[in-house]
């Protein structure tokens, strides 16, 4: 009888964690309470190793997602995911690539590279003239340690606008690559645009943890960029003695 006994608790254990291993991730992220500003579509696999068709982050659409989540996190009360999502040879979508971890007031990343067309941040960013660009931001975070209460602990990364083009008249205008550094400054995430670069661009940008964001800085067009181009900065105010124009937003 004991035999027997032990014969099926061994057969339970083994069915509970077959069970666990094969959850299914459609049915657990169903169970989830998610944020409004995230939206999921076309899950499948496992919680453990699955695909969805579709990923958006407050608009922000990646195709293709596809995670490994770790166990070991998971016993400390956080979420520990490799993601990869997107075609990285595909301009017109976002991609993404490196290891992400979530707790209840933390989230944090580690080798993660993203790239983002340029199109869909331009349209989300309050210019005084709509402005329609070419090319992608890449974004490279060596680590990340984001507090979601307290706001930005520690950010080491780069960002990059390549292949930079903005919409003309008949024609599409190269403005070259724009380079950023990225770093944390009294619980805020701060980017720093600096020059050279050809429209004579430095700013910095703000970004605390309810997303509020400030941009401070200042642009001279090069002489080689098209009448339009200087044309369309008189939008941003009046240049200074120095040529400049304001940015503030």
């Amino acid at each position: 009888m004991k035999s027997f006994l032990k014969w099926g608790a061994a057969c339970l254990l083994v069915y509970c964690i077959f069970l666990v291993v094969k959850l299914p991730a459609n049915l657990v992220l169903a169970k989830l309470p998610m944020p409004a500003q995230i939206k999921v579509s076309g899950v499948s696999g496992t919680i453990w190793n699955g695909q969805a068709q579709m990923l958006s982050y407050q608009g922000f659409p990646i195709e293709n997602v596809n995670w490994s989540l770790s166990v070991l996190p998971l016993l400390m009360g956080s979420v520990s995911v490799e993601i990869k999502g997107g075609n990285l040879r595909q301009a017109d979508q976002i991609s993404i690539q490196g290891e992400l971890s979530v707790s209840s007031s933390q989230a944090s990343a580690n080798d993660l590279t993203a790239y983002v067309p340029a199109d869909i941040v331009l349209m989300n960013l309050p210019l005084p003239i709509p402005v329609q660009g070419e090319g992608r931001f890449k974004i490279e975070l060596q680590e990340l340690d984001f507090d979601l209460i307290q706001g930005c602990q520690v950010v080491q990364g780069k960002g990059q606008w390549i292949n930079a083009k903005v919409a003309g008249v008949g024609k599409t205008i190269d403005l070259g690559n724009f380079d950023a550094s990225l770093a944390c400054e009294k619980n805020e995430v701060l980017v720093k645009v600096k020059e050279p670069n050809t429209f004579g661009l430095t700013a910095q940008v703000n970004i605390p943890v309810n997303n509020q964001f400030k941009v401070n800085g200042r642009f001279k067009p090069a002489p080689s960029l098209p009448k339009e181009v200087h044309q369309a900065a008189l939008f941003f105010g009046d240049k200074g003695s120095d040529g400049y124009y304001p940015i503030n937003f």
